[in-house]
């Protein structure tokens, strides 16, 4: 008796066995041949350097000249908000003075790379080219270079993932949130649970474009979270590029007030606009 799959391949006595994937394999040759040929004539080209890149193109976008100039954050840094410090050589664990003074809303703000050529081609790629394939090359570069990180923490690893959320109308127009096509991925590798906890309860204003007072203000109050998913839980909130960090602040602030055990966020690349600027732990 034939068996139709899920998949819609047939099993069984006559069903044609390795004959049907071989006439299905034949089938789909014009197609790669074709990719080929369109990639002989018209090469991806590298997004950091205009290099064409091989048929295959790589997660991120990037030659491997390219992909070896990616830059990790700078060191040393400020145990909590990630801020570049100015000691040569601080204890473990150092603090730079404001989040001693002031503990911002997370935990810890961890960053797998600097904001600087070439990651920031891939970035904007990504949330301004439409290149949504983008965010998996980014989580799994994450999960690689944070992973360890993440294990360690002093309270344990995370039990959930949530995204920094767009509002509506700005999603609608991108196509897509792009600290959810990070953040999914990431999850995966992780190996934890996927929720989208967090909303935008209002639009705010782009905070390239602002100075940093209003970035400080802009995104505060503009989060609402599901406390159901987020009451006792040890959130990781992902996002795209960590500036000023006000809007990881804001958001690991509203995942407090719902309940959260505790918040560390992370963010494919880190531009600290000028050391101790964090005003995640300012008023």
């Amino acid at each position: 008796m034939a068996v139709v799959t899920a998949a819609g391949a047939r099993s069984g006595p006559g069903a044609g066995g390795g004959r049907g994937a071989g006439a299905a394999a034949r089938a789909g040759e014009p197609g790669r041949w074709l990719d080929r040929a369109l990639h002989l004539l018209l090469p991806a080209p590298c997004l950091g350097c205009g290099a064409p890149l091989p048929a295959r193109v790589p997660s991120l976008g990037l030659c491997l000249a390219c992909r070896g100039a990616l830059a990790p954050p700078r060191r040393p840094a400020c145990a909590v908000c990630a801020a570049p410090l100015a000691a040569a050589a601080p204890p473990a664990g150092f603090a730079c003075g404001r989040c001693r003074a002031r503990p911002p809303a997370f935990d810890r703000l961890l960053a797998a790379w600097r904001y600087a050529p070439p990651l920031d081609a891939v970035v904007r790629a990504l949330k301004f080219g439409r290149r949504a394939e983008i965010g998996a090359g980014l989580a799994a570069g994450m999960a690689e270079r944070l992973g360890g990180e993440l294990e360690r923490l002093a309270g344990g690893p995370p039990d959930l993932v949530v995204p920094v959320p767009l509002h509506w109308r700005r999603r609608l127009g991108r196509g897509y949130n792009q600290a959810e096509r990070i953040a999914r991925p990431l999850a995966r590798r992780l190996g934890l649970p996927y929720r989208a906890a967090l909303a935008r309860r209002r639009a705010t204003a782009p905070q390239t474009a602002l100075g940093g007072a209003a970035r400080r203000a802009n995104p505060r109050g503009a989060f609402a979270a599901a406390a159901a998913r987020v009451s006792g839980r040890r959130v990781l909130l992902v996002d795209d590029v960590a500036t000023t960090g006000a809007t990881l602040a804001a958001a690991a602030a509203c995942l407090r007030a719902a309940g959260a055990a505790a918040v560390v966020a992370a963010a494919a690349a880190l531009r600290p606009a000028r050391e101790g600027s964090w005003p995640g732990n300012t008023e």
